[in-house]
């Protein structure tokens, strides 16, 4: 779901131009929701979004550059990845705990 979904959609061309100029610098698999995401979350997150004037909004869309926002989805996706996953808590206590094995004995 879309957040300010009207505001989005009011600026929907600003972040099409966006995304084809990411596109552009061949940063593919993003799409306007992300842009858009990622200001709400980024770009605004101290500010009051209802307060902010369009131009605000436009100027803001327009000033990210490619570089920025791929980092940013980056560093998101390292975040939010299970590293352990695949592996038991037997395998992980071996890992933290370096005396682990010595216990066991």
């Amino acid at each position: 779901m879309i957040q300010y979904e009207q505001l989005y959609n009011k600026v929907l061309p600003v972040l099409q131009s966006k995304l084809d100029e990411i596109k552009y610098y061949e940063y593919d698999g993003m799409t306007t929701e992300e842009i858009w995401n990622f200001c709400i979350k980024k770009k605004w997150r101290k500010k009051s979004i209802e307060q902010l004037r369009l131009f605000e909004i436009v100027e803001t869309i327009y000033s990210i550059k490619p570089s920025e926002i791929v980092s940013y989805f980056q560093i998101q996706k390292f975040q939010t990845t299970n590293w352990f996953n695949d592996i038991t808590q037997d395998e992980l206590r071996m890992l933290l705990e370096p005396n682990f094995l010595k216990e066991k004995e």
